[in-house]
């Protein structure tokens, strides 16, 4: 009977093989790369630069290598390779390239094979499961091209030997044209052991003092670091243009500053996009080699952002105001129109609203109850009047209830190189308006005001820059604010109400980032009303106002990243 844990393990290899071993071989102009896999697995490839890579992504695998790194590969265009279990069902593979290649990838019985031209010609055979050169069961062309591998190993040991005779003895162990300067001189004790030849002799230099430097006719010339320096200072001047394709010229003038010499020069052709060097030629050299490294084309990526502002306002009002008019006598009028006779002709006039009528002979009365406290636009409101004899009670009972909603959303997208920034602005210019009252005419007296107008930026605004790392991540800085300008309750002029967040993330391609919890809640309450009366219980009401306000503001901003690839297939 088969075991529960035997039909577990059987699930779970039939989820997807181990990858065991992988082997570069050259194969006519051609580098074969073969990924053994022991099963099926699906998989998706692409290219990146900066450095060039490509990326095989093996999904239902597991990884079963010896280890995760293998440098110093240089074999076929490919200087290393770098694997991992990316994530529970996918392995990663990673062939660092020196430069981009053309490539195709097909299935083989044994796994899957990567096909890559060769730029190199003719190597050793290479694999990841063995010291020993791995040779495949193919026929081999014939080489067409030398052999690319390191130099020669050399073992030597010198007790106070001549430097002119060492620098003979490498010239004959190597092969090549050894020209020693005229002060080139002192005495080398050294024990070399299985070392590249090349870096023996650099070494050995070094410690001398001594420089080399391979001509354009292959010979090498040793001279010392003083004379080096001197004959560059006599050394023919050439000028060359530089064209730069990825960059701007005059990002990269400052670059290049420091590498030339006190003769050198440099100045950019905006036309043409070009770095434009006068100067001896190994700076040349050094400036050619330092933008094949810095003039990449960089990845892109495409931002995708979502911005929700939600502004909720509760108001509650509810007030009783009172007044009591004396027809015959005083009268404030502060809530209605009132009549008295004002001429003194025994005919009552119409009293507008506001106009108060105070006579001080005789007895008469009038009162106001909560009269300043009234609800502004109510949405309800009460009349209530009273005549007694000549006074009348007139009665306001105001209410107001109302629910203020606003939701503003934005989605604004862009594509950004990386390392550059992507600003977004849902807003608006708010102008703020200075005066300056001036220091005046000499002795600081008799100055004139002058007002002067700036723009700030008030909304949303989110910045961010990402950052595309070796491995597929993005590393994101966001700063995201709200801000809205409000009128001071002083002279100050506005106040900026803000909600602000900075943070800086490591995602996956196409994961969104979420930036909440930006909730700002404000409430307010107010009582005003007749003193003692308005305190009194149950009836208390009658001889108050009531105010109640709520204001929640929410900002939720979502981020998603998108690394822009091309050359994606499967």
């Amino acid at each position: 009977m088969t075991s529960l844990f035997a039909l577990w393990a059987g699930t779970l290899l039939a989820l997807g093989g181990p990858v065991t071993e992988l082997t570069i071989t050259p194969m006519a102009s051609q580098t074969s790369v073969l990924i053994s896999i022991e099963g099926e697995v699906r998989y998706r490839d692409f290219q990146m630069e900066g450095p060039h890579r490509l990326v095989v992504d093996l999904i239902g695998a597991t990884h079963a290598l010896p280890q995760d790194d293998f440098a110093a590969v240089n074999r076929g265009g490919i200087l290393s390779m770098r694997t991992s279990q990316y994530s529970e069902d996918v392995v990663r593979v990673v062939l660092v390239l020196d430069r981009p290649l053309g490539y195709s990838v097909i299935p083989d019985s044994r796994g899957l094979r990567i096909s890559l031209e060769n730029p190199t010609g003719d190597f050793e055979p290479w694999s990841s499961g063995s010291t020993t050169p791995y040779t495949e069961s193919v026929e081999l062309p014939a080489p067409s091209a030398p052999q690319v591998q390191e130099a020669r190993r050399i073992s030597v040991t010198w007790t106070e030997a001549p430097i002119n005779d060492v620098l003979l003895a490498f010239a004959a162990f190597s092969g090549r044209s050894i020209v020693p300067g005229s002060n080139v001189t002192g005495f080398v004790t050294a024990d070399i052991n299985d070392q590249p030849w090349d870096i023996a002799l650099e070494t050995i230099l070094a410690g001398q003092g001594l420089v080399a430097e391979e001509l354009p006719s292959g010979i090498i010339r040793v001279d010392n670091i003083t004379d080096l320096n001197d004959r560059e200072a006599v050394e023919p001047i050439e000028t060359r243009a530089h064209r730069v394709s990825y960059a701007t010229a005059a990002e990269l003038q400052a670059m290049v500053q420091p590498l030339l010499t006190e003769r050198g020069n440099v100045s950019t052709g905006q036309g043409t996009n070009t770095l434009i060097v006068s100067d001896i030629r190994r700076v040349q050299e050094q400036i050619e080699d330092l933008l094949a490294g810095v003039d990449v084309q960089t990845p892109q990526v495409t931002i995708q952002a979502k911005i929700i502002f939600v502004n909720r306002t509760e108001l509650d009002e509810l007030g009783v105001t009172y007044e009591l008019k004396d027809s015959r006598g005083n009268q404030f009028n502060q809530l209605s129109s009132g009549f008295a006779d004002t001429d003194g002709d025994g005919t009552a006039e119409v009293v507008a609203q506001g106009t108060s009528v105070v006579a001080l002979g005789g007895n008469s009365i009038a009162a106001l109850g909560n009269a300043t406290q009234r609800v502004a636009a109510p949405s309800l409101q009460l009349l209530t009047s009273l005549v007694m004899g000549r006074h009348q009670l007139i009665g306001f009972i105001d209410a107001l209830e109302s629910v203020q909603l606003s939701d503003i959303e934005a989605t604004p997208q862009v594509t950004v190189l990386d390392n550059q920034l992507a600003d977004f602005l849902v807003g608006e210019l708010t102008p703020i308006r200075t005066i300056d009252a001036g220091a005046g005419a000499a002795g600081g007296q008799g100055g004139f005001p002058t007002a002067q107008v700036e723009q700030q930026e008030t909304g949303i605004i989110l910045q961010a820059t990402p950052h595309v790392t070796p491995d597929g991540y993005i590393l994101l800085e966001v700063l995201a604010e709200r801000s809205a300008a409000e009128l001071a309750e002083s002279d100050a002029g506005f106040i900026f109400r803000t909600q602000r967040v900075e943070t800086r993330v490591l995602v996956e391609d196409g994961e969104t980032v979420v930036m909440g919890g930006l909730t700002q809640s404000e409430r307010t309450e107010s009582l005003a009303g007749i003193p003692l009366l308005k305190d009194l219980p149950i009836i208390g009401a009658l001889f108050r106002t009531r105010r109640q306000q709520e204001i929640q503001r929410d900002l939720i901003i979502l981020v998603t990243p998108h690394i822009v690839r091309s050359g994606l297939a499967n």
